[in-house]
């Protein structure tokens, strides 16, 4: 892993920040692809959109206006009751509420059904940045409100860019993630966690990680490296936050 020079082993202690997909990452299915495919269609726009002919936020806009029937909020919650947790999640959290780690969940899905989803798992206000949707009369209405037009990356929520606001400019960036919507933060972050298409594109872009299954392998690797003092700044990481930061 390439290090940022002058880190001294007190500092890799402290300024961390945790960023965490939700689709895919703490839910056990993708709820953002799943979703709509159960209740409504996903072809030709999903074969477009990964083609790269259909703009993200364009895709999301025909699926909310896809859905074959109007859907209410039981229906929502009962779809919801069918998707498993992570079993890592618990502790991810209490590893970072006991060290007092600063946990951002970045999603390019919906607040809408991630909310929903981590209370009905009991868990309480979590900071979160994702697209908003809506249900007004059995209709999904949706808007991006983190999306950028100055990046190109693949998905409406700008993931780097939460990461650049979100943290401070000094501290360790932790990212966890599962997709192609995490390639772009994780080319920002200095710890990366990877499964997946993420781990296939580290692995394909030389990006150094710690692959895993579910979020007890990170919260087993994190506990290690926090007790071995090993959590370091990435020189190429660095560098790209920095070339963000004097662009803007």
């Amino acid at each position: 892993m390439d290090i940022l020079p002058g880190t001294s082993d007190s500092e890799r202690l402290y300024g961390l920040h945790i960023f965490c997909d939700f689709d895919g990452t703490i839910s056990g299915r993708d709820i953002g692809y799943d979703l709509f495919a159960t209740f409504g269609r996903q072809e030709p726009w999903h074969t477009q959109l990964l083609e790269r002919t259909l703009p993200v936020r364009d895709y999301w806009r025909v699926m909310a206006g896809n859905l074959c029937e109007p859907m209410t909020d039981q229906m929502l919650d009962d779809y919801l009751r069918s998707i498993p947790l992570d079993p890592g999640f618990a502790a991810l959290l209490d590893l970072a509420r006991r060290e007092s780690i600063p946990f951002t969940i970045v999603s390019d899905g919906f607040d809408l059904y991630i909310r929903r989803f981590l209370a009905m798992h009991g868990f309480g206000p979590i900071d979160l940045y994702a697209n908003s949707a809506e249900l007004v009369d059995g209709r999904m209405t949706v808007s991006f409100p983190h999306a950028a037009e100055g990046c190109d990356c693949f998905c409406a929520t700008c993931k780097r860019n939460v990461l650049l606001r979100c943290a401070d400019p000094e501290s360790r960036i932790v990212y966890i993630g599962d997709g192609v919507s995490d390639y772009c933060p994780a080319e920002h972050a200095d710890l990366i966690f990877a499964k997946q298409a993420l781990a296939a594109y580290c692995n394909a872009h030389r990006l150094p990680h710690y692959p895993f299954k579910t979020l007890e392998d990170v919260v087993r690797q994190l506990e290690l490296l926090l007790a071995r003092r090993r959590i370091r700044g990435r020189h190429q990481a660095h560098l790209k936050r920095k070339g963000v930061w004097e662009a803007e």
